[in-house]
């Protein structure tokens, strides 16, 4: 959901990649928006959702690689920080003191004085708060910011990536490896995802995401040795996969396919691909914005608008504050990221020997 460098200075294809995956979550959310029956593939997931594990993979891939340039915990948590941080605290602002008081139902002293709009502010320290009252309530679904759910995820995965990178298991690259295998085990089998989906429509969001964040580490660490294999490394992934299809295991055969796929494609530089973000990076503007856009075209509109007019409408205008939000707020805000000379304290650094 963020990139780790300069998008100008980009020579490959993630920028792609990322815009891809932020509408085809927008896309999936369109229809359960709207009162319809969102389009699955079957028994295992929504295009929305193969979305997000797309962006956990880049995430996992891109962050291990900026945690390995510059392993020292505060610079690495600060440029964290200023990638996700303002703009959301600027997104979350205008909703609670702009939207809400358009979309509500109460008048303006009870809707700033009932604790839901305060609590909405939670999001900003990563908590989960949907609601705000009364907003959205003619709507077929109340929920103010869908999307958001991911983020105190993403940053738990900042947080064990750069414990893991205190711990040297980045250097030690088999151990990573293991380790996540031994998670995917877990998840695959033993919690048995396929058989909870089956049973109780239920899965265990944190850990598959986290899996798909490792994928992108482990690719990262291993980079060198994929890339120059590359045709082989395709060839026993899917055949792995194609095993796993066979017996049933359908999310440890995507969890095979997707990260490979993404980062082999990401890391590619393909002629205007890579230019995808010459106007700025609006994937995470798209991401933080299109949910309570959704929303708002849906209650204006009384839902009465064709599926595709409403998707087309909410993309561009979701389009445009995205382009705001990078312009205005993300890219400043990234211009106070820290050099790798600063907090230079012998303790928060871990030099590479």
């Amino acid at each position: 959901m963020n990139s780790t460098t300069n998008p100008a200075e980009h020579k490959n294809n993630f920028d792609f990649l990322r815009i891809v995956a932020a509408y085809m979550v927008l896309y999936s959310h369109q229809s359960p928006l709207t009162g319809r029956v969102e389009w699955t593939v079957p028994q295992y997931q929504s295009l929305g959702g193969i979305g997000l594990l797309i962006f956990f993979s880049i995430s996992g891939f891109l962050v291990a690689e900026s945690w390995q340039r510059d392993p020292h915990i505060l610079r690495f948590a600060l440029r964290r920080m200023l990638r996700i941080w303002p703009g959301l605290a600027v997104a979350v602002t205008l909703t609670v003191c702009v939207l809400g008081p358009l979309m509500t139902t109460l008048p303006l002293g009870p809707y700033f004085a009932d604790p839901a709009t305060g609590h909405y502010f939670g999001i900003l320290k990563f908590n989960d708060a949907g609601h705000l009252p009364r907003v959205f309530d003619s709507n077929p679904n109340h929920v103010v910011n869908g999307s958001l759910w991911t983020l105190p995820i993403e940053v738990r995965w900042y947080v064990i990536l750069a414990i893991l990178g205190l711990l040297q298991v980045l250097r030690w690259r088999v151990v990573l490896l293991l380790g996540t295998a031994v998670m995917a085990i877990h998840y695959f089998w033993i919690f048995d995802v396929q058989r909870v989906m089956a049973e109780a429509g239920k899965r265990g969001w944190k850990e598959e995401l986290g899996l798909f964040f490792l994928a992108g580490a482990c690719l990262h660490c291993f980079r060198a040795e994929w890339e120059k294999r590359w045709l082989v490394v395709a060839t026993a992934i899917a055949v792995a996969a194609t095993v796993l299809f066979s017996i049933g295991q359908r999310h440890a055969a995507f969890w095979l396919i997707i990260p490979f796929a993404t980062l082999g494609f990401g890391v590619a530089s393909w002629p205007g691909i890579r230019r995808t973000a010459r106007f700025g990076d609006f994937s995470y503007g798209v991401y933080i914005y299109a949910f309570p856009v959704q929303q708002t075209i849906v209650a204006l509109t009384s839902n009465a608008l064709p599926f595709a007019v409403g998707l087309a409408v909410s993309a561009l205008a979701t389009l445009a504050l995205a382009f705001l939000s990078w312009h205005v707020v993300e890219r400043q805000a990234l211009k106070l990221k820290p050099s790798r000379t600063a907090f230079a304290m012998p303790w928060l650094q871990l030099r590479a020997r």
